[in-house]
């Protein structure tokens, strides 16, 4: 005879008729977990002053404190730098493939996941600054913020707007003057 657990509107309940609530609620409760970690983060660079994508060029990327050097990933025909974050150490893949962003760039990196993603653009920020600014100043997010909502830089170059989406890193920025180029 089934163990009796609890008295319901018809009749009582057995202890293994709870098993599939007890399923259901572990895995609604563990996959938010899991995509948390399993992700693609999309860095899309758009031209503040016009909207237009920033294409063919590269983006340097550092996820978390420990890595020294910059992944330089290639934006594709939109703007977008992609890379995927992981949890698992046996899927990472940074390794530097020539690209048109040299012998340093990676295309589609595998990373493991950590609490920080660092940018430079490689073009002017449109964003408010101070008088120490510079230029190649260093962008830093949230993993959790911009795989939980996106994330999108103010634009002070123009009218250009864009939501983001979650997973998504829009950074507004505008090429470098005259000026900006000498000082390079």
């Amino acid at each position: 005879m089934p163990m009796m657990v609890g008295k319901t509107r018809t009749g009582f309940q057995t202890a293994n008729s709870r098993t599939p609530l007890l399923f259901f609620l572990f895995l609604v409760i563990g996959l938010p977990l899991k995509t948390l970690n399993a992700q693609t983060v999309r860095i899309r660079l758009v031209n503040g002053k016009t909207g237009s994508p920033m294409v063919n060029t590269c983006v340097n990327t550092w996820i978390g404190a420990g890595r020294k050097d910059a992944m330089a990933i290639p934006t594709d025909k939109d703007g977008v730098a992609q890379l995927h974050l992981t949890d698992k150490d046996a899927e990472v893949s940074t390794q530097s493939q020539p690209n048109s962003c040299g012998n340093f760039g990676v295309v589609h990196p595998v990373v493991k996941y950590a609490d920080t993603i660092r940018i430079v653009a490689g073009y002017v920020v449109c964003q408010p600054h101070g008088p120490n600014y510079s230029w190649l100043a260093t962008m830093e997010f949230s993993t959790k913020q911009v795989v939980q909502q996106g994330v999108a830089t103010a634009n002070t170059c123009g009218k250009a707007t864009a939501s983001p989406k979650p997973g998504e890193v829009i950074i507004f920025v505008r090429p470098l003057n005259w000026r900006e180029k000498l000082k390079q």
